[in-house]
């Protein structure tokens, strides 16, 4: 009796591209990043997103203003021309988080086809790109020329524009596709570096997600500017001025009011997106460096799985130091306020204790700043290497 063996030879682990890019380690760091810049948008677009009250009242609701908003622009765009992109993925009869959805599901298919498209050999991606060159030509010529021979085979030959009779003016016939790239361009405002990201991360590019970055600090760096009380007074372009004051703590522990919590947010979410997006890019062009040899070297992947463990828990780890250490800088005022209410019964005591500058955003932003100097005078003092490389250890103990 010849007797089988049924089990199958175990399928050793590589360190492969297309092995590696479906680990689960890896695939779970591109949806953190992923989903922390879907939650940026879905954030900026609250805080930055609105035109000001007075400007609406002098315009109308729906009257463009440049905010952080596709919405308002497609609308104003779309009451002289009609739009070729389907409402349903523009997203301007909705309101609020509902108003993204469809804009979001069209980068991921760009993404898709853009991702996909790089797989292919470089004479099928030029194939690719020429024939859509050569669709979006024959899209605007061939109407335009259409229509202008057979309307000179019914009136006589005329020019195709500069007639007094409309139906004998053929340009915009001509200029119709070209109303596709205005939309596109209203959408890239808000959403160029959603789609940037997403090629970056699915990708495997750090350009797009350093850029994407940029961008979002290129926005707040711009609100911020045009916002400024002395320019903000000269030239009113209906942004939505953040408030100056921050408010009293009732967030994160009581640290933070609800406003400095909403640009935690922001800064947190940009952290995680860049780190977890580009440690994965790190991760695999490492991986792909690697001598053949090496790839189905045992010790090589268990370093490997070594590293990228331990970036998810360095992730979790960092990201959250980090936050507590900016709402304990943002909140510092408060304690200086605090130490100055144990000097009463001086003149010099109670100024400080009620002036508002101490509340206001640049009086946080000093703050911030001589905690940050105060947290940096403590190394000389407290042993953080020590203390780092005593948790790092635990940590490593309590995951093996």
């Amino acid at each position: 009796m010849i007797i089988m063996n049924e089990n199958k030879p175990k399928k050793l682990e590589t360190l492969h591209l297309p092995i590696l890019r479906r680990k689960w380690q890896i695939v779970f760091l591109q949806l953190i990043s992923t989903f922390s810049l879907v939650l940026l948008l879905r954030k900026m677009s609250e805080i930055f997103g609105s035109c000001s009250e007075e400007f609406i009242m002098n315009n109308s609701p729906e009257t463009w203003c440049p905010a952080y908003s596709h919405t308002k622009g497609l609308i104003w765009f779309s009451k002289s021309n009609d739009l070729l992109i389907p409402d349903i993925l523009l997203g301007i009869n909705e309101t609020g988080t509902s108003s993204l959805i469809g804009p979001l599901f069209l980068c991921a298919l760009i993404t898709f086809v853009w991702v996909y498209v790089n797989t292919l050999r470089q004479k099928t991606q030029d194939l690719i790109r020429n024939i859509t060159i050569s669709g979006f030509l024959i899209w605007a010529i061939i109407p335009f020329v259409f229509n202008w021979i057979i309307q000179s085979f019914s009136n006589g030959f005329h020019l195709p524009f500069g007639n007094e009779e409309a139906s004998l003016n053929y340009l915009g016939i001509l200029l119709e596709p070209f109303n596709l790239i205005i939309e596109l361009l209203f959408l890239g405002l808000v959403f160029a570096p959603i789609l940037a990201g997403f090629v970056g991360i699915w990708g495997l590019s750090k350009r797009p997600i350093s850029w994407a970055v940029g961008y979002f600090l290129v926005i707040i760096g711009v609100h911020a500017l045009l916002t400024f009380e002395p320019i903000f007074s000269e030239i009113d372009l209906g942004l939505q001025p953040l408030s100056t004051q921050i408010g009293e703590g009732s967030e994160f522990f009581g640290l933070l009011s609800p406003f400095a919590f909403s640009l935690l947010e922001i800064s947190v979410l940009i952290l995680i997106f860049l780190e977890s997006g580009i440690s994965v890019v790190n991760h695999l062009e490492y991986a792909v460096t690697l001598p053949e040899d090496a790839k189905i070297n045992q010790e090589y992947i268990r370093q490997f799985n070594n590293i990228v463990n331990s970036q998810l828990i360095q992730l979790v780890v960092a990201i959250s130091i980090v936050s507590l250490i900016t709402a304990m800088s943002l909140t510092f005022d408060d304690l200086l306020i605090s130490l100055v209410e144990m000097l009463e019964g001086t003149q010099w005591s109670g100024q400080v204790q009620e002036s508002l500058e101490l509340r206001m955003t640049y009086g946080k932003v000093i703050s911030a700043g001589l905690f940050i100097f105060f947290i940096a005078g403590l190394r000389y003092l407290i042993p953080w290497q020590n203390i780092i490389g005593y948790i790092g250890t635990n940590i490593s103990r309590i995951r093996n």
